[in-house]
């Protein structure tokens, strides 16, 4: 897999948990230790009035909840200005019909929209791997560029969310960013099987919210048609975009459907995913620690009027030994 100077090629050269260990023990020099673990995470706001845009929000409007006990708010900053630093890959599942390539235009102009500071990566998934087709970018033309149709067969509907996992796993945590994946696909996963292509029965669905929750990486998908061995398959289809629905609900992203086949079109699930993106704060909040290094359930929320915000469901703490 060719890896971005900057970021990806840098994580192969380190393995996760070192990395991770750095960037809490950076982070950890910004607080008392009795704050607890700052862990820093995505959170989005939403106005409840629809095609409102939010009001802005300060450190004290959010609350984190780790169980039942609140945790401590250590900062918030708005993504806006130079501060707006975004890492955005486009992830596209090489099992879909090659209708999706209709949407590609609408693709094109919402990654037009985006803040200067952004940087945008292509790639494709199949079989459970990665091909990046553009590293990382400041250029948007020419990662729009590398789209391409995919292979759209049905032995390539196996391991997408293996595939979500090795991605995160190359991509540690940058207490500096915001990464996102904007991934096109059914959600359809048979590499173990017909049966446990459902969310609650696959277990790569669970590491991949797991790294992805890691490496601090929020997931916008949009539903799009399998390749047509798997087109009147409703079971399969459903297991798809419910597996789709809980990879972005616990990553802090959103999950768009339009019926059973391929959007006519994207524009209207992009916009509402470019007023997420700007409307977004890295929130770091002084995590419970427990005996070990390991995964934490966390409820975001806000007692603010008239806004929701939303965030991963869980986090890694990284215990300093």
């Amino acid at each position: 897999m060719k890896l971005n100077t900057t970021s990806l090629k840098f994580a192969a050269g380190l393995p996760l948990a070192l990395v991770t260990a750095f960037s809490a023990a950076v982070l950890a020099q910004q607080a008392p230790a009795s704050e607890g673990v700052p862990v820093r995470i995505t959170v989005t706001a939403v106005s409840r009035e629809k095609g409102q845009e939010p009001p802005a929000l300060s450190k004290s409007d959010f609350l984190i909840y780790q169980g039942r006990d609140r945790r401590p708010i250590l900062d918030a900053v708005r993504q806006t200005g130079t501060a707006n630093k975004l890492d955005l890959y486009i992830l596209v599942d090489d099992a879909s019909d090659s209708n999706v390539t209709l949407n590609y235009p609408d693709v094109k102009s919402f990654v037009s929209e985006l803040p200067s500071t952004a940087r945008v990566g292509v790639a494709y998934a199949r079989n459970g791997t990665i091909t990046v087709a553009q590293d990382l970018s400041d250029n948007p033309d020419a990662a729009m560029k590398t789209l391409r149709i995919p292979i759209g067969r049905s032995g390539a509907a196996g391991g997408i969310y293996f595939s979500l996992a090795d991605m995160a796993k190359r991509l540690p945590p940058d207490p500096e960013r915001r990464r996102v994946i904007l991934l096109l696909s059914s959600g359809i996963d048979l590499f173990r099987g017909y049966r446990d292509s459902a969310p609650g029965l696959n277990p790569d669905l669970n590491t991949a919210i797991n790294q992805l929750s890691r490496s601090g990486i929020t997931v916008y998908s949009i539903y799009v048609s399998p390749a047509s061995h798997f087109l009147g398959n409703l079971f399969l289809i459903n297991n798809g975009q419910s597996c789709l629905s809980r990879l972005a609900d616990e990553t802090g992203g959103e999950a768009y459907f339009q019926g059973t086949m391929t959007p006519i079109s994207m524009k209207p699930f992009l916009s509402e995913m470019l007023q997420h993106l700007n409307n977004q704060y890295l929130v770091t909040f002084g995590a419970r620690p427990g005996k070990k290094s390991g995964y934490a359930g966390i409820r975001v929320t806000t007692e603010l009027s008239g806004v929701d915000v939303t965030g991963p469901d869980q986090v890694y703490i990284s215990v300093p030994k």
